[in-house]
């Protein structure tokens, strides 16, 4: 029973990660210029001094922060169409489909 128990916690883990509705053919685009995690900067996901073309995602992070970072503005008539082109970009790459919802560890493209 505890096997059991543990194989149904194991399978839903797996499945809330994502790990387990993965395509065996499924592939996998990673940009040239992420950098390791020794190399960038802890609070913003991306190489220090240099506007990256990709972010990895940390946590809290959603695709209008990224874009307010990105763009160092919190003015949002300036951010709005930036935000609408990281959309754009983004969303036939992303693990869920849906730009709301983004995971920890994801890289995200920048127009």
């Amino acid at each position: 029973m505890i096997r059991v128990l543990a194989i149904v916690i194991l399978v839903g883990v797996l499945m809330a990660t994502g790990v387990a509705g993965a395509a065996p053919a499924q592939q996998v685009r990673l940009p040239v210029s992420v950098t390791s995690s020794s190399e960038t900067d802890s609070s913003t996901g991306t190489d220090p001094g240099t506007k990256p073309d990709a972010v990895v995602v940390a946590k809290g992070d959603h695709l209008w922060k990224i874009s307010a970072r990105h763009l160092d503005t919190d003015a949002n008539h300036e951010i709005a169409p930036y935000w609408r082109q990281l959309i754009e970009v983004n969303t036939p790459h992303l693990r869920s489909g849906d730009p709301d919802l983004i995971y920890p560890g994801e890289v995200v493209e920048l127009p």
